[in-house]
């Protein structure tokens, strides 16, 4: 689908700002919680994001590039920022670290996950920031590798080639991980 043609109708009235924050609130927020790791801070920032979109609206050309490259690099520099203002480390939690379980369950199933999604967390830590945001737009915002390559300009086949090896290093690392445990 061209998101320009769906997405023009909408800069000139901003009562269809409700449109947008639908079809992308949830992508975004799932991309601020893969770069930040709490949830309260993603929906904070997530916010935060979404009110720049409106109030940049008016200045989306799509000539310039997709509305989705528009907005995840509004959403990509507001987390820059705010890792600079807060001076925080940076991690990113993958895909199965969304929904952790509660910590107070006491079945050894839970505790099992539990461990092993900290084992990736740890393992993912020791990405490379860039190797990181790569995993975010991926994985936290399913974006494809021709938005993601438009981000971070590069074309996307480089980009899929990038994904499979940061997928196999952190396979890799859950592998040793396996082997220690049994």
């Amino acid at each position: 689908m061209d998101e320009t043609k769906t997405i023009n109708p909408f800069l000139d009235d901003a009562l269809d700002f409700d449109t947008i924050y639908d079809r992308y609130f949830d992508r975004v927020f799932q991309f601020t919680l893969y770069r930040v790791g709490n949830r309260e801070v993603a929906k904070d920032l997530a916010s935060d994001i979404f009110l720049k979109i409106y109030k940049k609206l008016p200045t989306y050309r799509p000539e310039k590039g997709s509305f989705d490259v528009w907005i995840f690099s509004i959403a990509g520099n507001h987390v820059k920022d705010y890792y600079r203002k807060n001076n925080r480390f940076r991690w990113l939690p993958i895909a199965a670290i969304k929904d952790v379980p509660d910590p107070v369950a006491r079945s050894e199933e839970l505790v099992e996950e539990r461990e092993e999604i900290e084992y990736l967390r740890r393992a993912v830590k020791k990405l490379r920031p860039d190797d990181q945001l790569l995993i975010s737009y991926k994985f936290g915002a399913e974006l494809s590798n021709q938005t993601i390559a438009e981000l971070i300009h590069t074309n996307p086949n480089h980009v899929g080639v990038m994904i499979h090896r940061l997928v196999n290093r952190l396979r890799k690392e859950m592998e040793a991980y396996y082997e220690g445990t049994t």
